[in-house]
């Protein structure tokens, strides 16, 4: 199975700390996303965890399947894309920030694209694969994996599956922290049919099931999540030729989710609340040689998004009642975008990167229009062009590094909850969400610098970046209207506010001092103010990861220090609070055996050595995060 890698404007340094952090087989895809410096995970339980790039989530950013769309149906986000990938059925991670990342679709914030891995023909009418199986003690956490891959003649199959239990887990001191548990399996198929060796054709199926999984700081968990992925494609690469690289993709998904408080102790009210998701797509890409020094990266994309969510709430004695949390509704989206790249001489290049959507957003039936006329009498249904451009300039200097500067300007649409949304509780800050269809797209002007250093194995780099939103999305307080959640605080509508600004600087370093020895340290840090200078909400607070692994042969020993500052930058508004400091450390040990053909890799580890207490600014209601755990890990090769 080939490493997970990072592809970015950072690309050198991020690829090398992903293999690294890849390496520990008790890694969930969560676990490598929340050490790389661009991205932090906002948690409501210890499942389901979602990203953000440089404090830029939810409708801000896109978070791809191998280019795919993909819209989760739960309204309070319990269910972002990456919980539907599992590292056994991930090729690659791409990861672009905001000056760049809109060439998948418009967006403020950025991208992260998850790549699944491929079948490969290696070894010809031989089966080849992997089987794990591993053990957590935090949250009596069982893991078990495989991964299948055969190829004849024209054809190759790869298949993985993944299995995953746990129950609730104990925070640091020994405390069992209710609703906690989840379960899961994930499953794909990839059948690739090679016409030619420039040609190839690839059908892709995904599925991945949750159930009895807890949210401890929600008021609801969730009986069930499902999602259903699949796609065809095309592709063709062929060097000599001027367009030398060409694919073609149709797909479809399907995401079913059902939240549930039925196992909830004292509840006033029950509440059902499925959610659906259905998108359909196309889109094609490839890479034109225009000349010796230029070329053309170009994308055009399709798709088309249902979504729909409901509550009917049971009171003892009283009749259900029935009403929709996301009103009936649909997104047509097309977009083209291109980047251009020009090598000005052997130590220069300059890229500029340009794309627009042309996006329609309607309400497909007349029980969703009476919803949203209750408090938003406006057309049901809008059109909207999207623009985003950027330029980003490349010189290398004094051999060993390189300098890179951007500058872009980015839009986004609303997203279907802060357009359509009706009574969609937040338990963050404690207050009734409504949509407004009103609501302008949000702009983002970015600057971007960036300093790098590479020799050998020695990779350093350095970036800061500044972002001006303009209509930056916020939940504004509406006290002339009444809330429905039983001890709600009121009710807020979503408003564009004037501008916010966002700013802050990252780092990296993958160093090898000597043969035997690799460090690896990922330092981040972001500030955040709307047009008032009040704190923006979602900001995390300066933070720091250090590796340090000895290998000896076949065995390796890795001490690894995680900390944080205390936030003091904080969004009372938005229900948030001060959060201490803290720093942990991890221990990480493991064997290989070679027996003939087999591979036999033995891992095991303590996290949070010294069983802190801790939660992070992200995590809502500031639930606890897992105390000390010990995992054993093992991995049979063949």
């Amino acid at each position: 199975m080939k490493e997970i890698q990072l592809s970015s404007v950072q690309k050198n340094v991020q690829q090398a700390a992903i293999s690294f952090f890849k390496s520990n087989n008790a890694s969930t895809l969560e676990d490598i996303l929340s050490r790389l410096p661009e991205l932090n995970l906002v948690r409501r339980g210890a499942y389901g965890m979602e990203p953000s790039i440089r404090s830029f989530n939810g409708g801000q950013i896109n978070v791809l399947v191998d280019g795919m769309r993909i819209h989760g149906a739960c309204t309070d986000k319990m269910d972002p894309a990456t919980i539907y990938i599992e590292p056994v059925n991930l090729d690659n991670l791409q990861t672009q920030t905001g000056s760049s990342g809109f060439i998948y679709g418009s967006s403020t914030g950025g991208t992260v694209n998850m790549k699944m891995a491929e079948p490969d023909f290696k070894n010809n009418n031989k089966l080849q694969g992997n089987i794990s199986s591993g053990y957590q003690s935090a949250a009596n956490s069982l893991f078990e994996s495989a991964i299948l891959n055969y190829s004849s003649g024209k054809w190759a199959f790869r298949a993985s599956g993944t299995y995953r239990k746990s129950d609730e887990y104990r925070s640091g001191g020994g405390d069992v922290i209710d609703f906690s548990q989840f379960e899961k399996m994930n499953y794909s198929l990839s059948v690739k049919y090679q016409h030619c060796p420039h040609t190839w054709y690839k059908a892709d199926i995904l599925g991945d099931d949750g159930w009895n999984i807890g949210y401890p700081a929600l008021p609801m968990d969730v009986g069930y999540a499902g999602a259903r992925i699949a796609s065809l494609s095309y592709h063709r690469e062929y060097p000599a030729k001027r367009i030398y690289k060409w694919m073609a993709k149709i797909y479809a998904n399907k995401i079913r989710h059902f939240m549930d408080d039925s196992k909830r102790p004292d509840v006033p009210m029950h509440m059902d609340m499925p959610g659906l998701s259905k998108t359909m797509g196309i889109y094609t890409e490839g890479e034109l040689r225009i000349s010796r020094k230029q070329n053309l990266q170009f994308r055009a994309d399709g798709s088309s998004t249902f979504l729909k969510a409901d509550m009917t709430m049971h009171q003892s004695g009283q009749p259900d009642m029935y009403m929709l949390t996301w009103p009936d509704n649909r997104r047509n989206q097309f977009g083209l975008s291109g980047s251009w790249q020009l090598s000005i001489d052997s130590s220069a290049k300059l890229q500029l990167t340009a794309r627009a959507d042309y996006i329609n957003h309607t309400l497909t039936t007349q029980e969703a229009k009476d919803h949203v006329s209750i408090f938003s009498p406006t057309s049901d249904e809008r059109n909207d062009v999207l623009k985003n451009l950027s330029i980003l300039a490349t010189k290398k200097m004094l051999k060993y590094f390189k300098a890179t500067i951007s500058f872009s300007y980015s839009e986004r649409m609303p997203t279907a909850g802060e357009l359509f949304g009706f009574y969609l509780f937040n338990a963050n800050d404690n207050y009734d969400y409504i949509g407004n269809p009103a609501l302008k797209t949000e702009k983002n002007l970015q600057a971007e610098a960036s300093l790098q250093y590479s020799k050998k194995q020695n990779r350093l780099q350095l970036t800061g970046f500044v972002s001006r939103i303009s209509d930056y999305i916020l939940g504004q307080l509406e006290p002339s209207f009444s809330h429905m959640t039983i001890g709600a605080s009121g009710v807020k509508t979503y408003s564009n506010i004037p501008f916010a600004l966002l700013a802050g600087i990252e780092a990296s370093a993958v160093v090898k001092p000597v043969k035997s020895i690799d460090l690896v340290s990922t330092f981040r840090f972001t500030a955040g103010r709307d047009n008032k200078q009040y704190h923006l909400p979602n900001i995390s607070p300066l933070k720091n990861v250090t590796s340090v692994r000895w290998q000896y042969k076949k065995l390796f020993v890795q001490g690894e220090t995680e900390i944080a500052a205390k936030q003091n930058r904080f969004s009372p508004k938005a229900g948030e609070d001060a959060t201490a400091g803290y720093s942990l450390i991890h221990l990480r040990t493991g064997y290989t055996i070679k027996i003939k053909n087999t591979n036999l890799e033995l891992q095991a580890g303590a996290e949070n050595l010294f069983d802190k207490k801790y939660h992070e600014h992200l995590d809502w209601g500031n639930i606890p995060r897992p105390g000390r755990n010990l995992y054993i890990q093992m991995k049979v090769g063949f």
